[in-house]
C-alpha cells in the first residue's frame, strides 16, 4: 500500500473516530429538541468552511445541476434523514440494537459498491466487513427492538451508506471541502424548517453552556474535521475501502463514553474492538479492482 494511501485511510480513521466521539457528546444533549441542535451544528459548520475556503482563496466553479441534486440528495438523507431515523429507532427500541444494525454498513460497502461498479464483491473484503460489523456489535451489547424501530434503524443504515456512496460520484470534480460545505448548508436549512414543525414553540430554546459546548464539538470536529478528511479518503480510495472505516465509530463512542460521560468499562469493547482490527487488517490488504474516484481535469 502505499505512503498516501495509507495517509488516507488514517484521515478516514480520525474523522471517523471524531463522529464515535460525537456520539458520546451527544449525551448531553439529550434534552434539548434535535432538530435545532443538528441545525445549529450544520449552520456552525458551513460558516466555518465557507471561512475555510474564502481564506484559501481558490473558487471553485459551481457543480453541475447533476451534481447539485447529489449534493441536495446527500444533505437529506445521509444528515437530516438520518438524524430523524436514529431519534425514532432509540424510541421505540434500545440504541444497542439500533447501534447494531446501522454497524451492518462496512458490509453494504463491501458487497453494493461493486455492484454499482458492475464487478464482483472481493470475498475477502466482505468477509472483513463482517467481522467490522460484528465487533461493531459485540462492543454496542444486545438490545431489543420492535418492528418500528427495525424499520427506522435500516433507514438509518440505508442513510448512512448514501452519505458515502452519493457523494463519491460528486468528489470528482468538486474538493471535499466545497461539497462538505454546500452539504451542510443545505441541511442546516432543511432542519431549521424542520424544527418548529415538528417540536413546535420548544424547538426555539437558546442552548444552555453543557449543549452549547456539545453542539461546537460537533460542528468543529465531528462535521468541519471529520466531513472534510472522510470525503478526502474516498476521493481518494473510493467508497468501498473507506466505507470499512464506520465500523471504528462504535469503537470510539464506548471508549469516549468511559472518558467524557463517566461509563463503566466493558471488557466486550476490548473483544469488540479486537474483532473490528481483524476485520479491517484482512479487508484493506485486499485491493479492489477499481479503489479512485476518478477525478476530471
Amino acid at each position: 500500500m502505499q505512503a498516501d494511501d495509507r495517509g488516507a485511510l488514517a484521515a478516514a480513521a480520525l474523522g471517523m473516530t471524531a463522529v464515535g466521539v460525537g456520539v458520546a457528546v451527544s449525551a448531553r444533549l439529550t434534552a434539548y429538541p434535535v432538530a435545532t441542535a443538528q441545525a445549529l451544528r450544520y449552520a456552525a459548520a458551513a460558516a466555518i468552511l465557507t471561512a475555510m475556503a474564502r481564506r484559501g482563496g481558490r473558487r471553485e466553479p459551481p457543480p453541475a445541476a447533476r451534481d447539485r441534486a447529489r449534493i441536495w440528495l446527500v444533505a437529506a438523507t445521509g444528515m437530516v434523514l438520518f438524524n430523524i431515523a436514529v431519534v425514532r429507532a432509540v424510541t421505540t427500541g434500545e440504541p444497542a440494537s439500533v447501534a447494531t444494525i446501522v454497524g451492518c454498513a462496512p458490509i453494504v460497502f463491501a458487497i453494493a459498491v461493486p455492484l454499482l461498479e458492475r464487478r464482483r464483491p472481493a470475498l475477502p473484503v466482505v468477509a472483513g466487513a463482517c467481522l467490522v460489523a460484528a465487533g461493531a456489535a459485540v462492543v454496542e451489547g444486545a438490545g431489543t427492538a420492535g418492528a418500528a424501530s427495525i424499520a427506522w434503524s435500516v433507514v438509518a443504515l440505508a442513510c448512512e451508506v448514501a452519505f458515502t456512496v452519493v457523494a463519491a460520484p460528486v468528489l470528482r470534480t468538486t474538493s471535499p471541502l466545497e461539497l462538505s460545505r454546500r452539504a451542510c448548508w443545505v441541511a442546516a436549512g432543511m432542519l431549521a424548517l424542520a424544527g418548529p414543525a415538528f417540536e413546535g414553540s420548544g424547538a426555539l430554546r437558546v442552548p444552555d453552556g453543557g449543549e452549547l459546548a456539545a453542539i461546537a464539538y460537533l460542528a468543529v470536529a465531528a462535521t468541519v474535521g471529520a466531513f472534510v478528511l472522510w470525503y478526502g479518503a474516498v476521493r481518494r480510495l473510493g467508497a468501498e475501502r473507506v466505507g470499512l472505516l464506520c465500523g471504528l465509530m462504535p469503537v470510539a463512542a464506548a471508549f469516549a463514553g468511559v472518558l467524557v460521560a463517566g461509563e463503566p468499562f466493558r471488557w466486550r469493547t476490548l473483544a469488540g474492538t479486537d474483532l473490528v482490527a481483524a476485520g479491517l487488517l484482512l479487508a484493506l490488504a485486499t485491493r479492489p479492482a477499481r479503489v479512485r474516484v476518478r477525478q476530471r481535469g
